[in-house]
Protein backbone atom coordinates (compact mmCIF):
# COMPACT_ATOMS: atom_id res chain seq x y z
CA UNK A 1 0.00 0.00 0.00
CA UNK A 2 2.69 2.48 0.97
CA UNK A 3 4.66 1.92 -2.25
CA UNK A 4 2.01 3.40 -4.58
CA UNK A 5 2.04 6.62 -6.65
CA UNK A 6 4.06 9.68 -5.56
CA UNK A 7 1.07 11.60 -4.15
CA UNK A 8 0.04 8.64 -2.03
CA UNK A 9 3.64 8.08 -0.94
CA UNK A 10 3.79 11.72 0.17
CA UNK A 11 0.61 11.32 2.24
CA UNK A 12 2.08 8.27 3.96
CA UNK A 13 5.28 10.21 4.65
CA UNK A 14 3.32 13.08 6.21
CA UNK A 15 1.38 10.66 8.42
CA UNK A 16 4.60 9.02 9.54
CA UNK A 17 6.16 12.42 10.24
CA UNK A 18 3.24 13.08 12.60
CA UNK A 19 4.01 9.82 14.39
CA UNK A 20 1.30 7.65 12.84
CA UNK A 21 1.84 3.98 13.75
CA UNK A 22 1.24 1.40 11.02
CA UNK A 23 1.53 -1.55 13.39
CA UNK A 24 -1.87 -2.82 14.42
CA UNK A 25 -0.91 -4.96 17.39
CA UNK A 26 1.14 -2.50 19.42
CA UNK A 27 2.88 0.81 19.16
CA UNK A 28 6.60 1.23 18.66
CA UNK A 29 6.94 2.62 22.17
CA UNK A 30 5.24 -0.42 23.72
CA UNK A 31 7.64 -2.77 21.93
CA UNK A 32 10.58 -0.59 22.92
CA UNK A 33 9.52 -0.76 26.57
CA UNK A 34 9.13 -4.53 26.25
CA UNK A 35 12.67 -4.67 24.85
CA UNK A 36 13.96 -2.61 27.81
CA UNK A 37 12.38 -5.12 30.20
CA UNK A 38 13.89 -7.99 28.22
CA UNK A 39 17.32 -6.39 28.44
CA UNK A 40 16.91 -5.83 32.16
CA UNK A 41 16.11 -9.53 32.63
CA UNK A 42 18.65 -10.98 30.17
CA UNK A 43 21.44 -8.39 29.99
CA UNK A 44 21.22 -7.91 26.21
CA UNK A 45 18.84 -6.99 23.37
CA UNK A 46 19.42 -10.09 21.22
CA UNK A 47 15.90 -11.49 21.43
CA UNK A 48 15.65 -14.91 19.76
CA UNK A 49 13.04 -15.14 17.03
CA UNK A 50 12.40 -18.80 17.85
CA UNK A 51 11.47 -18.14 21.47
CA UNK A 52 7.83 -18.97 22.19
CA UNK A 53 7.74 -16.54 25.09
CA UNK A 54 9.28 -13.61 23.17
CA UNK A 55 8.35 -14.48 19.59
CA UNK A 56 6.68 -11.14 18.76
CA UNK A 57 9.46 -9.12 20.34
CA UNK A 58 12.07 -11.18 18.48
CA UNK A 59 10.36 -10.47 15.17
CA UNK A 60 10.12 -6.77 16.03
CA UNK A 61 13.85 -6.65 16.82
CA UNK A 62 14.56 -8.28 13.45
CA UNK A 63 12.43 -5.69 11.67
CA UNK A 64 14.18 -2.83 13.48
CA UNK A 65 17.55 -4.16 12.32
CA UNK A 66 16.24 -4.46 8.78
CA UNK A 67 14.92 -0.88 8.83
CA UNK A 68 18.25 0.41 10.06
CA UNK A 69 20.59 -1.67 7.89
CA UNK A 70 18.99 -2.11 4.47
CA UNK A 71 19.60 0.33 1.63
CA UNK A 72 15.97 0.20 0.53
CA UNK A 73 15.01 1.85 3.84
CA UNK A 74 17.34 4.86 3.43
CA UNK A 75 14.40 7.29 3.35
CA UNK A 76 13.23 5.89 6.67
CA UNK A 77 16.72 6.30 8.13
CA UNK A 78 16.57 10.04 7.35
CA UNK A 79 13.12 10.53 8.86
CA UNK A 80 13.24 12.47 12.18
CA UNK A 81 10.83 10.08 13.92
CA UNK A 82 12.88 7.05 12.95
CA UNK A 83 16.18 8.79 13.73
CA UNK A 84 14.88 9.33 17.26
CA UNK A 85 13.78 5.71 17.49
CA UNK A 86 17.14 4.42 16.28
CA UNK A 87 18.85 6.67 18.85
CA UNK A 88 16.63 5.26 21.61
CA UNK A 89 17.60 1.73 20.60
CA UNK A 90 21.29 2.64 20.54
CA UNK A 91 21.00 4.23 23.99
CA UNK A 92 20.01 0.88 25.51
CA UNK A 93 22.82 -0.99 23.74
CA UNK A 94 20.89 -2.36 20.78
CA UNK A 95 23.12 -4.23 18.34
CA UNK A 96 22.42 -3.66 14.66
CA UNK A 97 23.99 -6.91 13.47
Amino acid sequence: LKQQNPARKERFARLEALGFEWELCSSWQERFEELCLYKQAHGHCRVPTKSEEHWNLGKWVTVMRRYHNKDKFQDMQKDPVWKKRFAQLEAIGFEWV
